[in-house]
């Protein structure tokens, strides 16, 4: 119980780091820089969430308990190998980080969303996942939580000494990439000998087909949850910095559910198989519970806590505000019970299949929404997605532990 205890501290604290200094910058770029830009830099968060999933390829959803699952000395070769592949994935990716913003802001904004989204790009060659697979927090803060959180920090510091931009996303952008070569240096030597990774193209594209199942999940998971802002963005600009608003208070509760699930992946698994399955069964019990705190508080946080991080530039009303603590409901149930129990499970269909059936249902709503309903029906179209596929994937839970499979 003790080390278990240990490491959700731990994983609370480079959750802490991360929240802090990123809730610390809303105000100083919208001060600095205005709401409009801040709206921009928003939403190329969000893209490059999505494009992010294609240069992640799955394995940040189910390198977790790949990891955990395989001998400590066999790990940083797996960690190397998806680095190449990565990298190749990347080179494909960048050429879409550059052209989809032309088609969403004005040619005033538009290189400020290019750079933006290149950046935000970046930490997806990281090793987050790596490091909580192995159960080793530490250098998760170490390596990965500190370089991008001191690298907002500095671009902090830079706007508000320059009142520019650019310098705010150049300074992210240095400490993006330390953060990636320095995760890559430390895995690498970590395991006896020195990883040698295939880097040719055959080899490189060769990994990719067995991380079907996580790339589908994270694909379609990241589409309907990313698409509401891209969409309002593109039908609603009015409302950009208001949904982008409401729209950060969901990254940052998924950020602070980071560490339970966490700990959730790397406790769960057991070469006992009873008792593997007694824990998912009072994860899968626990997960409604902690959805439903979690988007009530969402939902009452929101309208005082947009105010307070905007200077009274952007207010996020409650007609808002309970669609959006829905969907960080739904966002908690999924992620807990999808990546701590449909894993170990040996349920990674499942898991793709329930995100293909959110995104199926949510995004033709999403689209709908946008170009005719406004706002506050995106959000409850999104709600409907996530409530979905949580429901999907709690009785898929029940169904395998009940028949004795997995």
């Amino acid at each position: 119980m003790r080390p278990l205890i240990a490491r959700f501290g731990t994983y609370t604290a480079a959750v802490a780091i991360t929240s802090i200094i990123g809730l610390m910058a809303i105000p100083v770029v919208v001060t600095q820089a205005g709401d409009v830009a801040w709206g921009v830099i928003a939403v190329a968060q969000t893209l490059a969430g999505l494009l992010g999933v294609i240069v992640s390829f799955g394995w940040g959803t189910t390198g977790p308990a790949m990891v955990a699952g395989m001998p400590a000395n066999d790990r940083p070769q797996m960690f190397m190998e998806s680095l190449v592949s990565r990298l190749y994935l990347a080179t494909v990716t960048l050429p879409f980080a550059i052209l989809i913003p032309f088609l969403l802001t004005t040619p005033e904004y538009r290189g400020m969303m290019i750079a933006a989204c290149c950046v935000y790009l970046i930490p997806f060659l990281g090793g987050a996942w790596y490091f909580v697979g192995e159960a080793r927090p530490r250098r998760l803060i170490l390596f990965d939580s500190l370089p991008i959180s001191m690298g907002t920090l500095a671009g902090v510091v830079g706007i508000l000494l320059t009142q520019e931009i650019y310098v705010f996303i150049a300074c992210q952008g240095v400490f993006n990439i330390v953060a990636v070569l320095g995760t890559a240096s430390v895995i690498r030597r970590s395991g006896g000998t020195m990883a040698r990774p295939d880097p040719s193209p055959r080899a490189a594209f060769g990994r990719l087909p067995r991380q079907l199942h996580g790339v589908i999940t994270a694909a379609t998971s990241s589409l309907y949850v990313g698409a509401p802002l891209i969409m309002v963005s593109a039908f609603l600009p009015a409302f950009r910095e208001v949904y982008a608003m409401a729209d950060r208070f969901i990254r940052y509760g998924q950020i602070a559910l980071g560490p339970v699930v966490q700990v959730l992946q790397g406790s769960i698994a057991s070469t006992d198989k009873t008792v593997e399955r007694l824990r998912i069964g009072r994860t899968t019990l626990l997960a409604p519970l902690v959805g439903l705190l979690g988007g009530a508080g969402i939902a009452l946080v929101l309208p005082w806590g947009s105010a307070l991080l905007s200077n009274g530039r952007i207010h996020v009303g409650f007609a808002l505000s309970i669609p959006i603590g829905v969907v960080f409901a739904g966002v908690a149930v999924s992620s807990i019970v999808g990546l701590a129990c449909l894993i170990p499970l040996g349920q990674g269909r499942a898991l793709a299949v329930s995100t293909v059936l959110g995104a199926s249902i949510g995004l033709p709503l999403i689209v709908l929404a946008a170009a005719f309903l406004g706002p506050v029906m995106v959000a409850w179209s999104v709600a409907i997605s996530e409530l979905v596929v949580a429901s999907y994937q709690v009785a898929t839970v029940r169904r395998v532990l009940r028949e004795g499979k997995g």
